[in-house]
């Protein structure tokens, strides 16, 4: 039975990327159909351009435990590719659908407050619900929902900025480019996918991935279900508001307004919880780090690089430089097993929830004898 769930395990791996990629190259072209291949060619660079940085803040938040690089791939592949492309044509044929029985009329307002809204966070948010029925122990803290939230709201924005930077640069090189309209349409679109709403979707998500993440721990069956559905819903709220702010055309300041009024104090709230929670994380790991080597599960000369997350990158490039990069591999992941052991202990020793923790230490174990044995070959 073991043996056969492997199996599964390693089937599912070899095709998801196959998956992704088809996924992704679909909604390309459905982005072609709308803005053409020079679009296409004009928006990918930009939208890359301007979702890096974004996907470097998550990544940065994950430094003291850091997530399994293939589960942080997934995660953004997840939202540039699957979601996507069930977004968009989820989209398109509850459209068509809405107009035929309501009329388009009330379509063009019921796709941007209900449909758009709804499919766009439930496929995004498919991807933390997989990870907590089948990597629940991937998710330490609400940092790690944030964090798996982000990357894929990152995703989903790199593919739909191809989009709107295509559509916008297009549209310009096609007009008088001496006129100011189109320049002023060109440079509105830029504010808005440049300045105002690049953390848009990775924040809609990571509200729904805080939702995911606190009902980890919890026992009760209510809240663990009532904690992921409350924070789908508020972030479906949210995106509709923003997108009705957006149909106001009596008003075509009223969304900026919405968004200094609403948006901007709910993304300070975020990234005020983001940061307290990534220095309780370090916090939590370097106290828990004296007891994890007194119960022999990291030898007591780590104790002190492992506490300091500039000590763990010299021992890194130490290793590196010394042993190559597979060794240097296995030496963050056992960092990052030894700190989501610390993390776990921490909670076992304050609340007596023991969830995972003894799983977690075989992990680690298992992590420092992967570099041991890295380091050890490179000297063979």
């Amino acid at each position: 039975m073991h043996i056969s769930i492997r199996s599964r395990r390693s089937r599912m791996w070899r095709l998801w990327p196959l998956s992704a990629g088809a996924a992704w190259l679909a909604s390309v072209f459905w982005v072609a159909t709308q803005v053409g291949l020079d679009g296409v060619v004009v928006g990918l660079p930009l939208s890359a351009l301007v979702i890096l940085p974004i996907v470097g803040v998550f990544l940065w938040l994950d430094r003291w435990e850091h997530e399994r690089p293939r589960h942080l791939v997934s995660a953004f592949a997840w939202g540039a590719s699957i979601a996507a492309f069930c977004a968009i044509w989820s989209q398109a044929g509850l459209q068509a659908v809405v107009d035929t029985t309501m009329g388009t009329d009330v379509g063009a307002w019921v796709r941007p407050l209900i449909i758009t809204p709804v499919t766009e966070e439930v496929f995004k948010g498919l991807f933390l619900g997989w990870l907590l029925i089948h990597r629940r122990r991937q998710i330490t803290g609400l940092l790690d929902g944030i964090v798996y939230a982000g990357l894929i709201g990152a995703g989903f924005s790199f593919t739909e900025n191809i989009l709107y930077f295509g559509r916008a640069v297009t549209t310009f090189a096609a007009s008088d480019t001496s006129d100011v309209n189109a320049i002023a349409v060109l440079g509105v679109t830029f504010f808005l996918r440049v300045v105002l709403v690049p953390f848009m979707h990775p924040f809609f998500v990571s509200v729904f991935g805080l939702g995911i993440a606190a009902s980890v721990n919890k026992h009760r069956g209510g809240a663990r279900i009532a904690l992921p559905i409350a924070g789908l819903l508020v972030v479906i709220t949210l995106h509709g508001v923003w997108d009705w702010a957006g149909l106001a055309a009596d008003d075509p300041l009223l969304i900026y307004k919405i968004y200094g009024a609403v948006m901007v104090p709910v993304f300070l709230a975020m990234t005020i919880l983001a940061l307290v929670l990534r220095r309780r994380e370090g916090q939590a790991i370097t106290a828990a780090l004296p007891a994890l080597a007194r119960d022999g599960h990291i030898a007591p000369e780590e104790v002190a690089p492992l506490a300091s997350l500039g000590e763990r990158r010299r021992w890194r490039r130490d290793v590196r430089r010394r042993a190559g990069r597979a060794a240097a591999r296995a030496t963050a992941r056992y960092q990052a097993e030894a700190s989501a052991l610390g993390i776990r202990t921490i909670r076992a020793q304050a609340t007596g929830n023991r969830d995972g923790l003894d799983e977690q230490a075989r992990t680690t174990a298992s992590a420092r004898r992967g570099m041991l044995g890295a380091l050890e070959a490179s000297n063979a």
